[in-house]
C-alpha cells in the first residue's frame, strides 16, 4: 500500500499542471453545487456538456495553432458564418427544393435526411475553404496570423450579416438536421457505448505499456495505470447514467439519453488527442512551437505543417458551426460572436503555452469544462453579464499566472 501511494504522489507530481487543473474543476463543481442544488440537477447536467461542445470541438484544434506560435481570431464568426450558410440552406429550400423535384416519391423521413448529409456536406467544404484560405495566406505569404485571422473575423462577420439580411434564418422544417445537436442516443446504446469506452481505456493501459516495454522505457505502477483508467471509465458510466435518468409518475423527457452532439466531441477530442501524440503532424507542430529555426534545419517543412493546422482548424470551424445551427435552431446575426475569446480561453487554462510549444487537447477539453461550468453556475445564481465576464477573466489571468509561477520554480 505505500509503494502504491507514493506511485500515486509521483504521478500527481509528474502531472501537476494536469492535476491542478481537474482539481480546480472538481472545486468549482463543489462551490457551486454548495451554492445552488439545482447546478448537481440531472437537467443541468445534461445540457452543461452539450452547451460547451460547439467551444470545445474548436479548442481541439486551436490547441495546434497556438501550439505552432500562431492564433486563430476568426473562429467564433467563421464557425458562425456556416451555421447561417447551414440555415439558409435549410430555410430558403435551396437542397430539398430541387431534390423534391428530382424525386417526386422520394419519402418524407428520406428526404429530411438526405437534404440533411447534403448541408452538412457543403458546409464543411466551406469550413475546409475558410481555413485554407487563411492558413495560404499566412503560411505561404507570411503573413502573421493575428493581422489574417482577424480580418478573417470581419470578414466572416461581414458573411453572416449578408446571408441573414438582418433576420434570424429559423430551422423549421428539417427535425434530422436538428438531431445533430438536439438529439438523444438511446438509454441502452448509451450504456454501450460507456462500456466500449471503459474497455478501450483498460486496453490502452496494456497497449502503452507494451509500447514502452518495447522501446526499453521505464514503466509505472500498473495498479496505478488502472485506476487511472478505472476513474475515467467511472466518470463516463456515472455520466450515461444521470442523463438516462427516468422517473416514475412525471417522466423527464429530456433526461433519457446520452446527447449526440457530446459523442460527436468525444470522437472528435480522441481524433485530435492521437493526431497530437502519434503523428508526424502533432511531432512537427510542437517542434516549430519549441524552436522553429531548429525545426526548419532538422527538415520539417513548416509552410505545409502550418497551412494543414488551418485546414484542420477550418473543418472545425464548420463542425462547430453545424452544431451551432442545429442546436439552436437557426442562424442569426450575432452567431458566434464572442465564441472565439472562450475557445482560445479554453485553451490557455488546459495548459497551452501563448509562447508555443506546450499544450495538449485533454487540457483544452477540461477548460472549456471550466468556462462552461462558471458561466452556468454564475447564471443560475442570477450573476449579471458584466460581473461574470469579470470573474471569467480574473480566472484566466490567475492561470496564467500559476503556469508562469510553476515554471520558474521548475527552471
Amino acid at each position: 500500500m505505500p509503494k502504491i501511494l507514493n506511485n500515486l504522489l509521483g504521478l500527481f507530481t509528474r502531472n501537476l499542471r494536469s492535476n491542478i487543473l481537474i482539481m480546480a474543476l472538481v472545486a468549482i463543481w463543489i462551490g457551486f453545487g454548495i451554492a445552488t442544488p439545482t447546478f448537481w440537477s440531472a437537467d443541468n447536467i445534461q445540457n452543461v456538456l452539450p452547451q460547451m461542445a460547439i467551444i470545445a470541438i474548436m479548442a481541439c484544434g486551436m490547441v495546434f495553432v497556438i501550439v505552432t506560435g500562431g492564433i486563430d481570431l476568426s473562429v467564433g464568426f467563421g464557425a458562425g458564418f456556416v451555421s447561417v450558410v447551414a440555415a439558409a440552406l435549410l430555410y430558403f429550400g435551396v437542397i430539398d427544393g430541387p431534390l423534391q423535384s428530382l424525386f417526386p416519391t422520394l419519402a418524407s423521413a428520406r428526404l429530411e435526411l438526405v437534404t440533411m448529409l447534403i448541408t452538412v456536406i457543403l458546409c464543411m467544404g466551406l469550413g475546409l475553404l475558410m481555413g485554407l484560405f487563411q492558413g495560404y495566406i499566412i503560411a505561404r505569404l507570411s503573413v502573421p496570423p493575428f493581422i489574417v485571422t482577424l480580418g478573417g473575423l470581419y470578414i466572416f462577420k461581414s458573411g453572416i450579416l449578408l446571408v441573414t439580411q438582418g433576420k434570424s434564418l429559423f430551422i423549421s422544417s428539417n427535425d434530422t438536421y436538428k438531431f445533430i445537436a438536439q438529439g438523444l442516443i438511446p438509454p441502452l446504446d448509451g450504456f454501450i457505448l460507456a462500456a466500449l469506452v471503459a474497455a478501450a481505456l483498460f486496453v490502452r493501459v496494456f497497449l502503452a505499456r507494451a509500447r514502452k516495454l518495447k522501446y526499453g522505457i521505464a514503466l509505472s505502477s500498473l495498479a496505478v495505470d488502472l485506476l487511472k483508467a478505472g476513474l475515467f471509465a467511472a466518470l463516463v458510466m456515472g455520466y450515461v447514467i444521470v442523463v438516462n435518468r427516468t422517473f416514475d409518475g412525471e417522466a423527464e423527457e429530456s433526461l433519457r439519453g446520452v446527447p449526440l452532439l457530446v459523442v460527436i466531441m468525444g470522437v472528435i477530442a480522441v481524433l485530435m488527442s492521437y493526431v497530437s501524440t502519434n503523428t508526424r503532424l502533432g511531432r512537427y507542430a510542437y517542434a516549430i512551437g519549441g524552436n522553429r529555426e531548429a525545426a526548419r534545419l532538422s527538415g520539417i517543412n513548416i509552410r505545409k505543417t502550418i497551412l494543414t493546422i488551418y485546414v484542420i482548424m477550418g473543418a472545425l470551424m464548420g463542425v462547430s458551426g453545424i452544431a451551432l445551427a442545429a442546436y439552436v435552431g437557426s442562424g442569426t446575426t450575432g452567431a458566434g460572436g464572442g465564441y472565439e475569446l472562450d475557445v482560445i480561453a479554453s485553451c490557455i487554462l488546459g495548459g497551452t503555452s501563448t509562447l508555443g510549444g506546450e499544450g495538449t487537447v485533454f487540457g483544452a477539453i477540461v477548460g472549456a469544462l471550466i468556462i462552461q461550468s462558471l458561466s452556468n453556475g454564475l447564471q443560475m445564481m442570477n450573476v449579471s453579464s458584466n460581473v461574470q465576464y469579470l470573474i471569467k477573466g480574473l480566472v484566466l489571468i490567475l492561470a496564467v499566472l500559476a503556469d508562469i509561477s510553476m515554471k520558474k520554480k521548475r527552471a
